[in-house]
């Protein structure tokens, strides 16, 4: 598991730099003014939701991963890196659609694509009706929540940071009674640890 969490890390910066990859793109043309149809604010909002990019990879794999903890899934590292490049191809299509149907559409589209993608490919892998309908619902959800942070100028970082604690919560809920050392592969390790300083006590109570 250990090294499944550092395979996790790992496909965590490789799209880290794909979405970066994109967002310079979305800058560029901004621009050069590539769209008649998209103003310089929707260009910025489509920026700005790869901000958000980021924290939905994360959200995702977290939640795959705790589900693999706490419910026997099974998921290879390399459906993980496929799932990942549904969330990531989702900004763009945002981004290519928007400057030909306008930015709401494009939304919309994109996330109804994707979302019905992950839905078809997860009924393979998780072979679980309500693991299906519970990412699927949860991905609704992050785009829904996102398109409504975007429209947000005001306070969309007081209910993102708010949305993060929550999350952060949930984690630390569900996780509560995990033992990580057992996961880890390192529970034996940690009984030989304990056990050479019992030795060491006692053998200094001796002296």
């Amino acid at each position: 598991m250990a090294s499944k969490l550092w395979s996790i890390l790992g496909l965590c910066v490789v799209f880290a730099v794909v979405l970066m990859l994109i967002h310079d793109l979305a800058v560029q043309r901004d621009y050069y003014d590539s769209s008649a149809l998209l103003s310089s604010l929707d260009y910025q909002m489509i920026i700005r939701s790869m901000k958000y990019g980021m924290v939905l990879v994360i959200m995702v794999f977290s939640a795959f991963f705790l589900s693999e903890i706490l419910q026997d899934w099974r998921i290879h590292p390399m459906q993980y890196l496929l799932v990942g490049s549904a969330l990531s191809v989702f900004y763009l299509l945002l981004l290519s659609f928007a400057e030909h149907i306008g930015f709401v559409a494009a939304y919309v589209l994109g996330a109804v694509a994707c979302i019905g993608l992950l839905w078809w490919y997860l009924r393979f892998v998780l072979k679980n009706s309500g693991g299906v309908y519970a990412m699927v619902g949860l991905l609704c959800l992050a785009y829904a929540m996102m398109f409504v942070l975007l429209r947000m100028q005001q306070y969309n970082l007081l209910v993102g940071s708010c949305l993060l604690f929550a999350v952060l919560f949930a984690v630390m809920y569900c996780t509560r009674h995990v033992d990580w050392y057992a996961l880890g592969g390192g529970n034996q390790a940690r009984k030989h640890e304990v056990k050479e300083m019992k030795r060491f006590r006692e053998v200094d109570r001796e002296y």
